[in-house]
C-alpha cells in the first residue's frame, strides 16, 4: 500500500509541475515586481488548504486552472472557472481506494467551499494541543462536513503532518483521519527537525 501511495504521490507532483506555466502576464500575474505586489490591494499569498488546490486543479499542461486560482482573492474566488474541475478531481480522489467515502452532500459542500474561498478556519476558544505533535489541521472543516462539534483550534501548526491529513481527507473522506487504523501516508511524517514551540518557531539548521 505504501509503495502504491508513493507512486500516487509522485503522479500528483508530476501533475503539479505540468500545470500551466504560460508566460503571459496581466495585472495579477507572477512577473510583477515586489514593489508592485506590495501596492496591490488584496491578498498576495496566504496559508490555505495544503496542496488541495494543486491536487484538485493541476490536471495537466493545458488546463490552465491552477495559476489563475492561486491569483484569486482567497475569500472571493470566482466559482464558475473552477467548480467543475474541483468536483471532477474530488470524485477521482474518492475512487482511488475503490470506495466511495464522500457523501454527495459533503462533496457538494466542499466543492462549493473550495470554488468560492480557499482559507482555514481557526477557533481561538478551543485548545490547540501538543505543539510537537499536533492534530488540529482540517479538524474544524471535517467536523462541519460530518455534522459534529469541533474540538480543537483548527488551523495548521508548523509540525502538523498536513500532507497526510490532506491525502486521507480527499481519498478517505471527511470522516477519516490520518490517525485511523488503515490511514494512508506519503511516507514522510515530519521535517528533518521539528519547529520550536517559542517564537519565531524555527527549527535548528540542519548540519552540512
Amino acid at each position: 500500500m505504501k509503495a502504491k501511495l508513493l507512486s500516487f504521490a509522485a503522479l500528483v507532483l508530476v501533475a503539479a509541475c505540468a500545470s500551466n506555466t504560460d508566460d503571459t502576464t496581466d495585472d495579477n500575474g507572477p512577473d510583477q515586481t515586489e514593489d508592485e505586489l506590495i501596492l496591490r490591494k488584496g491578498s498576495v499569498d496566504h496559508a490555505a488548504i495544503v496542496e488541495s488546490g494543486t491536487m484538485q486543479l493541476a490536471g495537466g499542461p493545458t488546463d490552465g486552472h491552477l495559476d489563475p486560482y492561486n491569483w484569486e482573492d482567497p475569500f472571493a474566488i470566482h466559482p464558475a472557472a473552477y467548480a467543475d474541475q474541483l468536483s471532477s478531481r474530488l470524485a477521482q480522489f474518492d475512487r482511488w481506494d475503490q470506495k466511495t467515502d464522500w457523501k454527495p452532500e459533503q462533496a457538494q459542500a466542499w466543492n462549493r467551499r473550495m470554488s468560492t474561498g480557499n482559507y482555514q478556519i481557526i477557533d481561538t476558544s478551543k485548545p490547540c494541543g501538543d505543539f510537537a505533535n499536533p492534530h488540529t489541521y482540517l479538524e474544524i472543516e471535517r467536523a462541519q462536513l460530518t455534522g459534529r462539534e469541533h474540538a480543537t483550534c483548527g488551523g495548521r501548526q508548523p509540525n502538523e503532518d498536513a500532507m497526510d491529513v490532506t491525502l486521507n481527507f480527499l481519498i478517505r473522506g471527511p470522516a477519516a483521519s490520518d490517525q485511523d487504523e488503515g490511514a494512508i501516508t506519503d511516507g514522510v511524517d515530519q521535517a528533518t527537525k521539528k519547529s520550536e514551540a517559542a517564537f519565531p518557531y524555527l527549527a535548528e539548521m540542519n548540519g552540512l
